[in-house]
């Protein structure tokens, strides 16, 4: 049992390891500030990266060169998603103070 658990736990680390990545390829580096307004989005990648079929390609994807999420991942609508939420976010804080 001990080795089913041991193989479960790298399976769930090299699926975070690939969300925080593709988080970091995408630019998105959120703050505790930013976070509570992005819950639904948040949820929604971390949802697709623990049901992924290939993170170790998802790895491969972020060393590369380039921009976005690969055009292969079936759920690539929920980085851009994020991304749009990241963009309306910075968007709503500058018409509201003046700077991001």
């Amino acid at each position: 049992m001990s080795e089913f658990l041991d193989s479960m736990r790298r399976d769930f680390d090299a699926r975070m390891s690939a969300h925080e990545g593709m988080l970091a390829h995408l630019g998105l580096y959120l703050t505790e500030h930013d976070s509570p307004f992005l819950i639904s989005e948040l949820k929604e990648t971390f949802r697709a990266c623990g049901a992924c079929r290939c993170p170790k390609s998802c790895l491969d994807w972020q060393s590369g060169s380039e921009e976005g999420p690969p055009p292969w991942c079936h759920k690539r609508h929920t980085f851009l998603s994020l991304i749009d939420a990241c963009n309306a976010l910075a968007d709503a804080r500058i018409s509201t103070t003046g700077s991001v």
